[in-house]
Parts: structure tokens; sequence; C-alpha cells
């Protein structure tokens, strides 16, 4: 079967005919980003020339849309710049800025684009702000681990720089008395055999949306111990009563426990009667026969996996 002229053309030195394309098309290319465009791009507002006394707690907006023009390969060097870091700016001119409203203009030396960016225009070519004296305060920070760690193994020991500055307006920063990192995930998280390794976490500390805060630094470098878990038995730890009912007098059928704990080795190992409590709460008891839960007090790190009795029988008579 004879193969059709046109097919015969295509397949004919064909690794010619695919150079030739890729040439074609790379001259398009270069023959576009040769040429002068006009965009328009949202660029957002810089208050670091003000004061160090001062605050903006209030602008009208918090980007403005710059139209640029120039050549195809800066703005596309302008995407690329702006992945970085350092994101392109508007730098607000408020070296002389004072406690109260300020309008402040803002023109194309104000923003800060690679040089071969012409700028057109801004809208708005000015903004409205509200500037108040900083206060400022150190506040504590709350970390929360969330998920649990890989089977047979254990977290603990969660370590964090305590407290974070805080700085705003007097009224934002007087109604913060503690902050929040950002969930540490340990979900499955896991050790080493026979042995405790120290992982180390960065976590952002969130602001509440309705405040208008600053805050340094604005993460935290979290430390925790995970190692291979273990169990301990502990036979004969006396149960307390805890409180006094109205009237009578108690009686408890079951004076001592047997726990099965677990936790991290190097803790359970060491872990003695002396530090675990077994409490039950007779206060609110009245005459007659109870089953009460006990409350089972226990250091960190260290769980209940099973307690014999897990209640107790109260009789008060």
């Amino acid at each position: 079967m004879a193969v059709p002229r046109f097919l015969r053309w295509l397949i004919e030195d064909w690794w010619l005919k695919l150079i030739a394309l890729f040439a074609g098309v790379f001259i398009w290319v270069f023959a576009k980003l040769e040429l002068e465009y006009t965009r328009q791009v949202k660029i957002a507002l810089d208050f670091s020339l003000l004061p160090r006394e001062y605050v903006v707690v209030e602008s009208e907006v918090d980007s403005i849309v710059v139209e640029v023009k120039a050549k195809g390969r800066h703005l596309l060097n302008m995407w690329r710049f702006k992945r970085k870091d350092t994101d392109p700016r508007i730098i607000v001119p408020l070296g002389k800025a004072k406690e109260g409203e300020e309008r402040i203009r803002i023109g194309p030396e104000n923003v800060e684009l690679p040089e071969e960016i012409r700028v057109l225009a801004l809208n708005p070519y000015q903004v409205d702000l509200r500037i108040e004296r900083r206060a400022d305060r150190r506040v504590p920070v709350i970390v929360k681990p969330e998920g649990l760690p890989a089977k047979g193994f254990a977290a603990y020991d969660f370590t964090h720089e305590r407290d974070v500055l805080i700085y705003g307006s007097q009224e934002d920063v007087h109604s913060i008395t503690q902050l929040f990192a950002e969930p540490l995930n340990i979900e499955g998280v896991a050790g080493i055999k026979d042995t405790s390794v120290i992982l180390e976490r960065y976590l952002a500390v969130e602001i509440p949306e309705d405040v208008n805060l600053f805050v340094e630094p604005s993460s935290l470098l979290v430390r925790f111990t995970v190692e291979p878990k273990a169990e301990k038995v502990l036979d004969d730890i006396p149960v307390r009563l805890k409180g006094t009912p109205p009237r009578g007098q108690v009686y408890l059928s079951d004076e001592k426990v047997k726990l099965t704990l677990e936790g991290p080795r190097s803790l359970i190992e060491g872990l003695s009667k002396d530090e675990v409590q077994v409490t039950v709460s007779v206060s609110a008891l009245d005459t007659g026969r109870h089953k009460v839960p006990g409350v089972f007090s226990l250091p960190p790190a260290i769980q209940l996996k099973n307690a014999e009795p897990e209640s107790f029988n109260i009789r008060v008579r």
C-alpha cells in the first residue's frame, strides 16, 4: 500500500522540520517580548518610613493600582521579581508625619519597581491615614499540639519562647492579653527506636482579625521530644476522698487501685507511686450507696491506659 504524498513529505527529514518549528516559535516569542505593553498591577503600601513612635491605625486602602509600561521581557521580569522575598511596593513618604489625620500624596517616585518599567499613573494617587502614638507590650503565646504521633511513639516537653512583643494603637494593644500560635501538627510524627530525638518547628503567631497589630517575632521556634512509648503497672495506689458530704459518714469499699500507665519510656521507667494521685469527690453525695468515678492525676505526658477499678463504691450513712 502506497504512503500518501503528504505523509511522506511529513516524515521525510522530520528532525529538520522539528528544528525549524522550534526556531520559528523562539523567534515569535522573542519578537513578542521586545514589544512594549501597558499593564495595570496592584501594589501594596509600605509604611516603613513612619517614625517609630507612631503607628498607622487606619488607612482607606492598603494597595494602589499602578499603570506601568515596559517591554514584555521586563514585565515578565517584574512578575519574577514579585515572586521573590521582596515584593514590589509603594513606599509611602511618612518621614514627617505626625499624630492625627494625614492625607499623603503618592507619586511615581514612591513606587519601587525595576528601572526598566515606567510608571504612567496611580489610582488613587493619595491616601488618607489616621496616625496614633505607638503602644507596645509583651504578651504570652500559647502553643497547642494537634494530632497524634506515630503508633508506639510519644511527644512531650514542648518548649518555646514564652512571649512576643506586640505594638499598635493604645486600644488594640491593651485589649490583648495573650496570643496563640498556629496549631503544632504532630500527626504521624515518629522518632528513632530505643532513643529520643528533639524536633523543631517554626509556627506563625496568629493575630486576631478584629485588631490592627504588629508582632515581633512573627513566628516562634518550638522544640519537642519524641521517643518510644512504654507501659508501667503500679499496684496498691491509695484512693483519697475529696470533700465532705452534707450529712452522714463516708465508707469507701475500694481503698486501693491498680493503674496501667503509658508514656515516653524515659519518664515511665522512673515513675513512682508518689507521683500519681487517685481521688473520689464525695462533697455532693447524699446518704445511700453510690458508684463514683475516680479522678486520676498524672504527671505531664503520662496517660492512663487502664484502671482497676475505674469507679468506686461509696456508702454514706
